[in-house]
């Protein structure tokens, strides 16, 4: 039986306000995720891509990150969502999950007060499904990969 590793999680609150497109790696080899955040049927949506997204696997799973707002010195905010180990059966398969997104508030070096918690946290429910994309370029990819191997 195959265990395939989903590349792509669609992701929803429960109030439709926040939702989640997250691509491992997309048709040139890089991170994707695009996030919208407000009222529905669509607030505004923002692109990230690359560099812009921070990945960090533990043991609770790989917490994905992304810089939302930031200022020069009272702080910034970030977007992190947590995607949990699922496996595939087959390339067609979906699995459905459920999971926490955190908007962080990082304290600047000019907030104030200057001392105690840097820090805050609002967590948000998430729910949505893990499928296996096939990019259009993979064929040629590992035709490639498998050239140079040769």
């Amino acid at each position: 039986m195959p265990n395939i590793q989903p590349n792509r999680f669609v992701l929803q609150s429960s109030d439709g306000k926040t939702k989640v497109d997250y691509e491992t790696s997309n048709f040139i080899g890089q991170a994707t995720l695009n996030l919208t955040q407000g009222p529905s049927p669509i607030g505004p949506i923002r692109h990230f891509a690359g560099s812009q997204i921070r990945t960090r696997n533990t043991e609770i799973g790989t917490l994905v990150s992304v810089t939302t707002q930031v200022t020069v010195d009272t702080g910034s905010t970030s977007f992190s969502v947590l995607i949990p180990a699922i496996s595939l059966t087959s390339s067609s398969d979906q699995k459905t999950f459920a999971t926490e997104a955190i908007i962080t508030s990082h304290s600047g070096p000019n907030s104030v007060p200057s001392t105690g918690v840097h820090e805050t946290y609002q967590f948000i429910q998430m729910s949505g499904e893990a499928t296996f994309v096939l990019s259009l370029l993979q064929p040629v990819t590992d035709a490639v990969a498998k050239a140079q191997g040769a």
